[in-house]
């Protein structure tokens, strides 16, 4: 299943797995400025639109109008921004992940949980605790150190991921949905698996997102015969309804978030390696920095997500209770 490089043919007749030049040969901090910012840039707009369409939802009486939840959206003002915000940072996050390294890109979109924090805070009036604000300090410095220790690059030759492969990642991995969907129809079942089934789906997705901007590169009707674009069809759509029944059925939603946000990388930084032509320093101080940041944003994700903001006085009750599934949204991000 390992895709072979191209050997100069052109692209009929040529194996599996297309082999492209790439933008960048430096580190993340130097030379995938570009993607970071992209990545960062989508991962504020989804993190503002989850908050934004939940302040939509919210709206008084909407229970009771005519047409139900579907008539109060589509005459809200704020959830239509948060779907403009949601698309516009969909297309951004494609662009980092064109341009820049996956490991990069999909470690940088973790921020979209802060971002959705701070959002919170101004668009539903919840002011952060001082554990909320630590957490969301100690999320953002973690995620900084683990691309500094891993220092990801990338070589002048990237190999995509082949058709073969790419069948093989979209159906183990809704062989894994299907699983963890079943097991979650226990009434015991605490949403731990579906939370990893939608940090796996997440991180398929963006392969597959790359993988479709490496074929773009080959012409504008490439990607449709490859199954890497009905993939992330199929699979990130998947992934969001996914990490709502994780989300709703975790006893800790730090817990289900911090499964998600952990398997999403690996999956990124795996993928990389064996397929983008990536390469992250591994001598044992930059691994076991690596590892010590990345415990630190485990723990201030919850942080983040064990104590309620402080209210404030002039927030109604329904957004009270949109703010407390605002902070749990992380599935905007993936549509991805």
């Amino acid at each position: 299943m390992a895709p072979r490089r191209r050997s100069g043919r052109g692209r009929r007749g040529r194996p599996d797995g297309a082999a492209h030049r790439s933008t960048s040969g430096q580190g993340p901090v130097s030379g995938s400025f570009p993607a970071v910012s992209c990545a960062l840039s989508a991962a504020t707009l989804l993190g503002s639109a989850t908050v934004a369409q939940r302040r939509g939802m919210s709206g008084p009486g909407a229970e009771r109008r005519a047409g139900g939840l579907v008539s109060t959206l589509v005459r809200s003002r704020w959830w239509w921004a948060g779907t403009l915000g949601t698309v516009a940072g969909l297309g951004l996050q494609f662009l980092a992940l064109a341009i820049g390294s996956l490991i990069v890109v999909q470690t940088t979109m973790v921020t979209s949980i802060v971002i959705t924090a701070l959002m919170e805070s101004v668009l539903l009036r919840r002011r952060p605790t001082a554990r909320r604000a630590t957490g969301m300090v100690l999320t953002a410095v973690g995620l900084a150190v683990v691309l500094i220790a891993l220092s990801p690059t990338t070589t002048t030759v990237t190999v995509t991921p082949s058709p073969t492969s790419m069948l093989v990642l979209a159906g183990a991995t809704l062989a894994v949905s299907a699983g963890a969907a079943w097991r979650a129809r226990a009434t015991a079942a605490t949403g731990t698996a579906l939370a990893a089934a939608t940090g796996l789906g997440y991180g398929v997705t963006a392969v597959a997102l790359k993988t479709v901007g490496g074929e773009l590169a080959s012409g504008w009707a490439v990607p449709l015969a490859h199954p890497a674009l009905w993939t992330a069809v199929v699979v990130g759509p998947l992934s969001v309804l996914l990490s709502q029944h994780a989300l709703q059925r975790a006893r800790s939603v730090a817990t289900a978030v911090s499964v998600i946000v952990v398997i999403d990388p690996v999956v990124g930084l795996l993928a990389g390696l064996a397929w983008f032509g990536e390469r992250v320093v591994a001598t044992p101080l930059s691994l076991a920095a690596a590892l010590a940041a990345a415990v630190a944003v485990v723990i201030g994700i919850g942080l983040g997500h064990s104590g309620a903001g402080s209210p404030d006085p002039r927030r109604s009750p329904e957004h009270d209770a949109a703010s407390t599934h605002a902070m749990t949204s992380v599935g905007r991000r993936a549509v991805s």
